[in-house]
């Protein structure tokens, strides 16, 4: 909410009479709930790789599982028809080794040149960034090559990307908190261990390379000095203008069922559909970029989901 009513400060401090805007990922949430504190000053509204306001914390958690899991299965589709493929077989049977692998990293990490231990936490990290952007996925050539070698060098290059860290060790942001504390604050969380054992249990089913390392989150923010107190709710922005969402069918980060949940919502949401794979759709699509340009540039809005 304060995050949205900042917004609402730069548009007053430009001298704008409504709010121009193209928001990205979480950006997403904080477009639409501009919309929805301020619907007559907003504008033209775009929201790409859209979340879903009413989801829960342990819904944000299982998508995501399932999200990754499945770009994980498309990269692994693609890599297993190629020579040079780390892997060899089908899908399935390259998800199993990639599971075990985390789990012997889990158990015994890798030393890497610079003292540091890559553990399954850390490579983690370094397999779902590829995913982010199918141009990336020969960055998981690498990783597993090297890997299944006893060698760390892209492991810790990719996971150091994802955490902004530098060569000298210090951190290029403050990202990872920041990312800590919105989410204790955007999503109520009990701390309850029974309920976690139980939503740990669903991950690693429908999810097993991904799943076991994306439980038990909710141990930290019942530890968090200020507690949620936001409902997690549909938002409707009642009274706004035509907003476009836009939703890739393969992103893994924020999947596309979240981008139909939330133009479904919106009172005037209109949805804007890629197929493909890869975080948020505006400037990879040529289709996509070109439907949101005729938006936000002529404020023509599609008469139905170009489907691009």
């Amino acid at each position: 909410m304060s995050a949205a009513r900042d917004l609402d400060l730069l548009r007053a401090a430009l001298g704008d009479t409504t709010l121009s805007y193209l928001g990205y990922s979480y950006g997403t949430y904080l477009g639409a709930r501009y919309a929805e504190l301020f619907p007559e000053k907003a504008g033209r509204l775009v929201l790409d790789g859209a979340i879903d306001p009413a989801a829960t914390e342990f819904d944000v958690t299982l998508t995501q599982a399932r999200g990754f899991e499945s770009a994980l299965t498309s990269y692994l589709d693609d890599c297993i028809t190629r020579d040079d493929c780390p892997f060899t077989g089908g899908a399935d049977a390259a998800r199993t080794r990639i599971a075990q692998l985390l789990r012997d990293l889990d158990a015994h990490p890798l030393p890497g040149k610079d003292g540091r231990l890559l553990g399954a936490a850390t490579m983690f990290s370094a397999i779902i960034l590829p995913l982010y952007n199918e141009s990336n996925w020969s960055y998981l050539d690498d990783l597993f090559t090297e890997v299944r070698a006893g060698k760390t060098d892209t492991a810790f290059f990719l996971a150091d990307v994802y955490n902004d860290r530098n060569a000298d060790g210090s951190y290029s942001s403050n990202g990872s908190e920041a990312f800590l504390a919105i989410n204790c604050l955007d999503y109520p969380s009990d701390g309850d261990v029974a309920t976690m054992r139980t939503e740990a249990a669903q991950l690693a089913q429908e999810a097993p390379v991904f799943g076991p390392w994306m439980a038990y989150g909710g141990t930290l923010c019942p530890q968090w000095p200020f507690l949620s107190s936001i409902e997690r709710a549909p938002i409707t922005a009642p009274g706004s203008p035509d907003i476009l969402v836009v939703g890739t069918t393969n992103d893994p980060a924020t999947p596309y069922v979240w981008a139909k949940a939330l133009a479904g919502q919106l009172e005037n949401g209109h949805l804007v559909t890629h197929r493909g794979e890869g975080h948020t759709a505006y400037g990879e699509s040529t289709c996509v970029t070109d439907v949101v340009d005729a938006f936000l540039v002529d404020g023509r809005v599609p008469a139905s989901d170009p489907v691009c």
